[in-house]
């Protein structure tokens, strides 16, 4: 015969046994991710009749590897027994019987890891070649008939035993049988095959654990027979009363798919998916979990397994069918799906009577029809029914439901298809809030569904998005107004938060958030429908999503594109709304037209049209010192117009003025503006305008301090700060940032002890009043009273008692009130106290925040001006006066930045020259630093300032003239030390050191290589 063998049977599919629960282990090998042990190349020479020690060693090994979980070791195994047994010539027929009997049928009931696998592989290689085109059978092994093999096959796997032993059995039987299905050789010959087929059903009718299995293995068989043998097998399973099984629909789908003019039984239907079928095919896809049970008739119903979490293999061939059906053209492939869904899933697995069990499982139909229908877009809309919407929202709403974790399963599939196919969202959305869903969705299952979807917005989707959010009538939401407009609010504030596609997208008409903030801002502003209470949440919301919005710089143009949208009426009578917002309006147009814009301008003019922005925004939310920011923001546009034409002074000042009001509001979108504003105009700020942004930095951090910094009562901050005590629910909606002055700044970790002294003085002090508080009150009682305290009794003086008269009862009612009174307004001036330091202490993190951009970039410009040195001496006394750690550990952190910044605008090197510096200016301030580093002696103040000076250092240095006074500065300072005039950090000096020895091991490497 010659070595023709060229192919080795497919490994089989997991799929084959629909209802095996897998292990893990072979859940990794059907993957393929377990790693291979094999080494070296299997012996593939043929086996020997008479086998010795070392023969009979290598078929222990060869079979062992064919029962590994590894699928590359079992294929490389079976490929060296298939040739050792069949290959060349072949071998013998005794050694063929041998393996046959001993080994492969035999190894079938083997349960050990995956050896039937692995056996049937072969086996189905084996049988092909035997009965199959090769009919080896028929000319080489005549002794081997296909009755033998076959009665082999039932003597080793003969159901003995009980238990699990019995279950091997079962289990190597059915997976020898479908070795010969899948060898194509029981169909030339019909007796072959329904011989099988009797094997089948007998198993089935045994064992109802295996029925599933064995209806998929006849599933096979049928895509293999023609047209007359599909007929005879339905015909027969017909007889047998398994047509109205879960195994026999499968059955009938696939020989009807098949073979769609075939001629089938009279009963029970033409075809299961067929109209008139459907009223009785629910009672044949429904797992009843009995073993057996009896029809109408008294006539045996066909034993049904017990109820399993795993999903019936029928309904991969509906689904099949469906999509099949949906993809030829003029069908009615909608309207059949649409019969069989409501009429067999959703009144039956969904309805009120079902159990819990059906419930499970139609679950899984959902998600398993959702999943397949990605391609069968027409499925989509018609598979969220009205028993299944109103069970999957009942079941996720509470934890304590028998089925919530299976809704949220279905949910989160719901989330997956939207990910994997974002084209979908729109009919997804339409579904769940539509009729048989609820327009609050999230609320009404306690899930974040509806977000999680939203994000998954598309410029492709956004307008189709947005026409199912937006109601024309609100009524048909299901819920009042109110609720209707907080819920929309919610939706357009997530479209609003999802990212641009790309930095480019910066026009509201091809942007998810651009769309969405101008949708949301119309209904905070121009809608007339909306009630005044529910607008003024809205323009909450809205403010809200403009602070995420200035965060993103791809995202800029969208806000100032939704303020341009705002048509709301004004009063025609207002001075402002006639004359100062039309001119804030065409200002903002004016910025924004690009063809006035240069790669110079670009930035400061899209920063002024973001405060201008903001302005108007904060007309229309009734600001009451909008007017002063109108007449500011012009200032400034005119000096931005004529901005290096000579009239530019004072723009800087201007905006840092205008930049200080909006840190000073506990706003998060005031913050991410000012924020992005001073970013654009870092390069025009003056000395006087860093001076204004420095001055704060050193005001008492007391009410003192408070009446320093806002000289009158802004009562916007006041209501902010009143706003502290509102519940969780309204801070979200809220655009009020709720800091936490123990949190913020740095999390460097500090080792200094600052201001620990300090806050045990305040705590003792304030312990000591608080007694002393206690002690007047119960003196002032015992006065009114006429009583003592229990540790009093000695002092107390006998007297007699008698009781009060009515009049001096009420007398005594007024003193008592006089005293709380006086006692409530103590501890109201306490918190007061300690709100005026909060305030104090947030103003300056802001300022902070603001030095810390200017820092970072206009000290790593190659032209650094001077203008960014003198910003050391004041972040160093802040770090030396301030009570609270997190301020001076955002103010180590900016010098920290401030020394990086300058490397880098030195290009790395340790000592450069930057042009056009006042170096004899630097060495001044360098000695102010030196007597400022006298001034506390605590680690982290010594570490910045030390960080400062050689900075400094680092460009004085660069000039060999003011390189000794440099040298001789430290010298000094260190002799003053010395001489215990001074107390300073040992550090200070060390760090100097240090930067000392690293430039002489680069100038020592540099002279070496000249």
């Amino acid at each position: 015969m010659g070595n023709k063998r060229k192919r080795v049977a497919k490994e089989p599919s997991n799929d084959t046994q629909p209802s095996q629960k897998r292990s893990k282990k072979e859940v990794l090998t059907a993957n393929g991710s377990a790693k291979s042990k094999t080494s070296k190349a299997l012996d593939k020479s043929p086996f020997s009749e008479h086998p010795n020690v070392d023969e009979r060693k290598r078929e222990l090994e060869l079979y062992n590897q064919l029962g590994s979980e590894d699928v590359t070791e079992r294929i490389e195994a079976a490929d060296a027994i298939i040739s050792g047994l069949l290959g060349g010539e072949g071998v013998p027929e005794p050694v063929l019987l041998r393996h046959l009997d001993k080994r492969l049928f035999r190894g079938l009931a083997s349960g050990r890891n995956a050896s039937r696998l692995g056996f049937s592989l072969v086996l189905t290689e084996i049988l092909g070649q035997l009965f199959g085109e090769k009919d080896l059978a028929g000319s080489k092994y005549t002794g081997l008939t296909f009755d033998k093999v076959l009665g082999i096959l039932l003597e080793k796997t003969h159901g003995g035993g009980s238990g699990q032993e019995e279950r091997d059995h079962y289990f190597g039987q059915l997976f020898g049988i479908e070795s010969f299905v899948r060898s194509g050789v029981l169909f030339a010959d019909k007796t072959r095959w329904f011989l099988v087929l009797d094997l089948l059903l007998r198993m089935a009718g045994r064992k109802s654990w295996l029925k599933s299995q064995c209806g998929y293995v006849i599933v096979q068989a049928v895509s293999q027979m023609n047209i007359n043998l599909a007929e005879n097998t339905l015909e027969k399973l017909s007889g047998e009363g398994l047509a109205k099984t879960p195994e026999g629909v499968g059955i009938w789908i696939a020989a009807l798919d098949r073979f769609p003019e075939m001629k089938v039984p009279a009963q029970p239907w033409r075809h299961p998916l067929a109209v008139t079928s459907l009223p009785a095919l629910p009672a044949a896809l429904k797992d009843s979990g009995r073993e057996a049970s009896s029809d109408e008739n008294g006539n045996k119903k066909p034993k049904q397994g017990n109820w399993t979490a795993q999903l019936h293999f029928v309904w991969d061939l509906i689904l099949a069918h469906y999509v099949k059906l949906g993809a030829q053209r003029n069908g009615d492939a909608p309207e059949q799906f649409k019969q069989f869904w409501n009429r067999v899933v959703d009144e039956s697995f969904f309805s009120k009577n079902a159990s819990d069990s059906q419930k499970f499982s139609g679950f899984m139909i959902f998600q398993k029809m959702l999943e397949g229908a990605v391609d069968s877009p027409f499925m989509v809309p018609l598979l969220f029914s009205k028993n299944m919407m109103v069970c999957l929202m009942n079941q996720a709403a509470k934890e304590d439901r028998y089925l919530h974790r299976a809704a949220l399963k279905a949910l989160k599939s719901i989330e997956a298809v939207v990910e994997k196919v974002p084209a979908l969202l729109p009919t997804l959305l339409k579904e769940l809030l539509g009729k048989h869903g609820a327009y609050n969705f999230d609320q009404r299952t306690n899930t974040k569904t509806m977000d999680k979807l939203l994000q998954h917005t598309t410029p492709s989707t956004v307008k189709s998005v947005l026409r199912i959010l937006q109601l024309k009538d609100p009524a048909k939401s299901g819920l009042d107004g109110s609720k209707y407009y907080q819920a929309l609010g919610a939706y357009l504030f997530k479209l609003a938060s999802v990212p641009s596609e790309t930095p480019e997208a910066d026009t509201s008409s091809k942007s998810v958030p651009g769309l969405a903030i101008n949708a949301l801002t119309e209904l905070a502003y121009s809608n007339k429908s909306v009630p005044a209470g529910d607008r003024e949440t809205l323009r909450t919301r809205s403010i809200s999503a403009f602070a995420r919005l200035v965060r993103r710089p791809e995202d800029f143009g969208h806000l100032c594109n939704a303020i341009l949208s705002i048509e709301a009426d004004v009063d025609p009578d207002d001075e402002i709304a006639g004359s100062v917002l039309p001119d804030a309006y065409e200002r903002l147009r004016d910025l924004l037209d690009p063809a006035k814009q240069t790669d110079d301008t670009r930035e400061p003019r899209q920063a002024l049209a973001l405060l201008h922005a903001v302005g108007i925004l904060q007309f229309y939310n009734q600001d009451p010192d909008v007017i002063d920011l109108f007449e500011e923001l012009g200032e400034c546009y005119s000096k931005l117009e004529s901005y290096g034409q000579g009239s530019d002074q004072g723009i800087s000042e201007y905006l840092v003025e205008i930049l200080l009001a909006m840190v000073a509001r506990p706003s998060s979108l005031m913050r991410q503006v000012s924020q992005q504003v001073f970013e654009a105009f870092t390069g025009y700020m003056s000395e006087e305008a860093l001076k204004l942004l420095t001055d704060p930095l050193a005001v008492e951090e007391s009410a003192n301090g408070q009446q320093a910094l806002f000289s009158t009562e802004d009562e916007d901050v006041m209501d902010a700060e009143a706003a502290d005590g509102k519940s969780d629910e309204e801070e979200l909606d809220s655009d009020v940032e709720i800091v936490n002055l123990e949190n913020a700044g740095s999390d460097e970790p500090d080792d200094s002890d600052e201001g620990s002294e300090d806050e045990e003085k305040e705590n003792a002090d304030a312990e000591d009043k608080d007694q002393e508080a206690l002690d007047a009150l119960d003196n002032a009682l015992a006065e009114v009273l006429g009583s003592h305290r229990l540790d009093k009794d000695d002092e107390a003086e006998s007297g007699d008692e008698s009781d009060m008269t009515d009049s001096e009862m009420m007398a005594v009612d007024e003193k008592l009130a006089e005293i709380f009174k006086q006692r409530a307004k103590a501890g109201n001036k306490k918190k007061e106290k300690k709100d005026a330091k909060d305030t104090v202490v947030n103003f300056k993190h802001r300022v902070l925040d603001l030095l810390a951009i200017y820092v970072r970039k206009e000290a790593a410009r190659p032209d650094a001006k001077h203008n960014v040195f003198n910003l050391l001496p004041p972040l160093l006394e802040l770090i030396r006066s301030t009570s609270a750690k997190a301020l001076a550990n955002k103010a180590c952190d900016i010098i920290m930045t401030f020394s990086k910044s300058l490397k880098k605008a030195r290009g790395g090197s340790q000592v450069a020259e930057i042009p056009g510096l006042d170096l004899q200016a630097l060495v001044s301030l360098m000695e102010e630093l030196h007597e400022e580093a006298s001034q506390d002696m605590s680690h982290a103040f010594a570490r910045a300032v030390s960080t400062a000076c050689l900075a400094l250092a680092s460009v004085v240095c660069c000039d060999e003239a003011r390189r000794r006074e440099v040298f001789e500065l430290y010298a000094n300072t260190q002799l003053k030390w010395f001489n215990g005039e001074v107390k300073i950090q040992p550090a200070f000096f060390s760090d100097w050191l240090n930067w000392c020895q690293s430039h002489a091991s680069i100038a020592a490497a540099a002279q070496a290589e000249k």
